[in-house]
């Protein structure tokens, strides 16, 4: 098809269509969004404002949706009201325009009588605005911040009174992180750099920087290997693995690479990482990433961490375990998170319990191993860590921490240091 005949709504729902009925993900649809269809970059900005906000609040705006329609719609009629509803309620989209584009392109894709019906719906919204303000204060707390309900009563359980909000930061933008590459340019310097370029880019800490406005030129800039983007928790992960040069370090889970390259720069690109996945296809990121970054102390090796590798048992000063995990933490990047059920997670902790356990066996005397994830499920942080500690014997729990959404680090991130002894 010819993308240019397409404005951003018939591209919103072609790209809600992918995620909802084929099952897409929807960073790969928003990381396609230049490749496939001709938008200029306000167009684009466009189009993922609407995407994402109407997969982070789907179960909100089909409440709301609900309560003027007596029968459920099919689920293209229902894509096309989630996305007229979008605008209206959480966008600086006039209700008129937000109905009238909408519809326009719902005339185009589906028959007229489902045309009608939506412009028949959004409309009688758009005239009901106390009852809707009503219905979004009102509405149960997993529809209002649009989770599971599985979801939400197990952020409650495990953490109270800070669930909502948990929940609420899921919706704050967050800002870009990088790690700089110190190996290549210090931090005043590659702040310098990008503030020439227009960037608006804070310190967060020696290897961190925030950046609060022209995201889309720092990563246009990535090719320059003087940084990559990784989440603050991910390099408190590295920082608390304490790699030295001339250390051994293996990294059991490592795609896309940021812990190992993190850990490289960290020894001064002088010892020996081994850097394992279980997909041979991803391991060319982490190739391609160590060479753009000048690093190259990384060997890769497709392996499966559930097993333990022979070759490398009793090797490694450090263990990078980043295990698998349900991403509660970064939900504000992967919506569709947001509507699993706890059930699927299930699976899960089997797998990071043989990890774990696995990788422990590469260590050395006093080695150190630092266990990570990106979500807040204590089932698979707190007590996979516990029950190691509890079922091996020469290891020690050092130090953990769980940081939550709203905190500095902006996502929600494990980290647990072990030692063995």
């Amino acid at each position: 098809m010819d993308n240019k005949k397409f404005n951003t709504r018939r591209v919103s729902y072609d790209i809600l269509r992918k995620i909802t009925v084929n099952k897409a993900y929807s960073n790969i649809e928003m990381g396609n969004l230049y490749d496939n269809y001709s938008l200029d970059q306000k167009e684009r900005k466009f189009v993922k404002s609407l995407v994402f906000g109407v997969l982070e609040r789907q179960l909100l705006l089909d409440y709301i949706i609900s309560l003027f329609v007596t029968k459920k719609a099919d689920t293209e009629t229902q894509l096309f009201l989630r996305i007229g509803l979008q605008q209206q309620l959480f966008m600086e989209v006039p209700p008129s325009a937000a109905c009238n584009e909408t519809v326009n392109v719902a005339k185009k894709v589906l028959d007229n009588n489902r045309a009608g019906f939506i412009n028949a719906v959004l409309r009688n919204i758009g005239r009901n605005e106390t009852k809707v303000r009503e219905a979004l204060e009102t509405a149960p707390i997993n529809i209002k911040y649009s989770v599971s309900e599985c979801i939400y009563k197990q952020i409650s359980e495990q953490y109270g009174e800070k669930t909502e909000a948990i929940l609420k930061s899921f919706y704050e933008k967050k800002p870009l992180v990088l790690r700089i590459n110190t190996l290549k340019i210090t931090r005043d310097e590659l702040i310098k750099k990008l503030t020439e370029q227009g960037v608006t880019a804070k310190a967060y800490s020696d290897t961190a920087l925030l950046i609060e406005k022209g995201s889309g030129t720092t990563i246009d800039e990535l090719k320059n290997g003087e940084y990559f983007v990784q989440g603050i928790g991910s390099q408190n992960a590295v920082q608390l693995l304490g790699a030295s040069e001339g250390h051994t370090i293996i990294d059991v889970c490592a795609c896309p690479g940021g812990k190992s390259f993190g850990a490289a720069i960290e020894m001064q690109n002088g010892g020996k990482i081994i850097s394992l996945d279980l997909h041979e296809n991803k391991l060319t990121l982490v190739n391609k990433g160590a060479k753009l970054l000048g690093i190259d102390i990384i060997k890769t090796k497709a392996f499966d961490s559930r097993e333990v590798n022979e070759d490398f048992i009793g090797i490694a000063d450090r263990v990078i375990c980043d295990v698998p995990c349900s991403g509660l933490g970064v939900i504000s990047a992967k919506p569709e998170i947001r509507y699993k059920s706890t059930d699927d997670f299930k699976e899960l902790y089997k797998t990071q319990k043989r990890i774990i356990s696995s990788a422990a066996k590469y260590l050395k005397s006093s080695g150190i191993m630092v266990y990570s994830t990106c979500t807040l499920n204590k089932h698979e942080n707190e007590d996979i860590v516990a029950e190691f500690i509890a079922e091996n014997g020469g290891f020690q729990l050092e130090y953990e921490r769980t940081f939550l959404p709203f905190e500095e680090a902006g996502e929600g991130f494990y980290m647990a240091k072990i030692i063995k002894n």
